[in-house]
């Protein structure tokens, strides 16, 4: 065993010593906590890692509508640095009874119950209880990711076998799905027909956050990563599509800036490699991990954003990357700026399209960037993107969400 692999075993068992101390107690706490109904219109965004995506539409949730938002996610693995100042109370739990309990304070149909996932604990814990006691309780689920993209029905790790069942329970048992990829078709391949009412809201980009991008004027080239990383030492199978160390090699070669902002998820374990490579490469920078509040402002000096997904990289589904999305895509737009997308990426490079601003790249046009760039007006890009966002602006579309919790209410 690697000292990085040891390091995160340490970090696991001391999250599950917290959650297992305090089990008992908050079980207790939970049986003689009482059920209150709210009157004011609430949405409860509740998951167990905190996700970007949700601190956005939360705002947007609170700015256009007369809804309070509160946040519930777990204490262990909880990122401030996802998060905004649109909640009006953010709850951490330690572990499901403490969950429960909180989510006792929001009962009723004021209150709309919107989980996210993956991990899907705290949404499998929510509607299970609902269902088995019958609640009047309208829980949606909201997902990017769906565990049964990445192997389907024969994961490699026993985590992930269990956390198909409940994904499959979810899809079938929530009151609604908010689906941000396309990648509920897998899904039905896999799960059969899953009749809950779903809503398509492909991320779109945040208004708050556009900025400008200046008119490129010289011949040097830098190209921008934000999201996650890992290092040789992790599974290939599972994280080889995040292990970039190729792309870092390829572009130094060619006397290419590439910068890498992590992200705030990522462990320090996961960085090693990036860390070496930052030391021994002139054309590599492994920069600190970002805030949303202010990764548009950092990325915005750099030329092109990088989403370099490709089905050679890992053994996950192809499925996977022809259906998934990522946030990184609407993070570029928001700065300004264009994008090279991996072919394999399928609705990716759709979306890429939409904007006007992404050149699909085979994994062999990494080999001469430059050359492969060469097709772009890249100040004509510039303006594409200017037109094109606001579009696809959260502000233009969150009544669709609002509207889709109106179905329920």
């Amino acid at each position: 065993m690697t000292l990085a692999k040891f390091s995160i075993l340490i970090k696991k068992i001391a999250e599950r010593t917290l959650y297992w101390s305090t089990y008992i107690p908050d079980f207790l706490f939970f049986q003689l906590t009482k059920r209150k109904t709210p009157k004011e219109k609430i949405v409860v965004f509740v998951g167990m890692y905190m996700h970007a995506r949700v601190a956005r539409m939360a705002r947007w949730v609170k700015q256009t509508s007369n809804r309070k938002c509160i946040l519930v996610a777990q204490k262990a693995v909880f990122t401030p640095a996802l998060s905004n100042d649109s909640f009006d109370k953010t709850f951490l739990f330690r572990n499901k009874w403490h969950l429960l309990k909180i989510l006792k304070s929001y009962g009723g149909r004021n209150v709309i119950i919107h989980s996210f996932g993956p991990p899907h604990e705290a949404a499998f814990e929510l509607i299970k209880l609902s269902k088995e006691k019958n609640e009047k309780q309208v829980i949606l689920f909201d997902f990017q990711d769906l565990m049964i993209s990445n192997f389907g029905l024969n994961p490699p790790f026993s985590y992930m076998k269990k956390d198909l069942d409940r994904e499959k329970f979810i899809l079938n048992n929530a009151d609604g799905i908010v689906a941000h990829s396309l990648e509920l078709q897998t899904a039905k391949k896999y799960f059969g027909e899953i009749k809950t009412p779903k809503l398509f809201f492909p991320l779109y980009v945040d208004n708050v956050a556009f900025k400008e991008k200046a008119n490129k004027i010289d011949d040097e080239l830098h190209l921008v990563y934000v999201g996650g990383v890992h290092s040789k030492f992790q599974n290939k199978d599972y994280f080889g599509g995040l292990q970039l160390y190729w792309l870092v090699e390829k572009l130094n070669e060619q006397k290419i800036h590439f910068h890498i902002y992590p992200a705030p998820t990522n462990r320090k374990e996961d960085l090693i490699d990036y860390i070496k490579f930052d030391k021994k490469f002139d054309y590599f920078h492994l920069h600190e991990p970002v805030s949303q509040a202010n990764l548009i402002e950092e990325i915005n000096k750099y030329d092109f954003g990088v989403i370099p997904f490709f089905h050679n990289t890992n053994n996950k589904l192809n499925a996977k990357r022809t259906y998934c999305t990522t946030l990184k895509l609407f993070n570029y737009i928001e700065a300004g700026i264009p994008m090279i997308i991996g072919e394999d990426t399928a609705f990716e490079n759709f979306l890429g399209q939409r904007f006007n601003s992404s050149i699909s790249f085979t994994y062999e046009m990494f080999d001469d960037v430059r050359k492969n760039l060469s097709s772009i007006n890249y100040n004509e890009t510039l303006e594409h993107i200017r037109q094109t966002r606001e579009t696809y602006s959260l502000e233009n579309n969150i009544q669709k969400l609002l509207e889709f919790y109106k179905r329920f209410e």
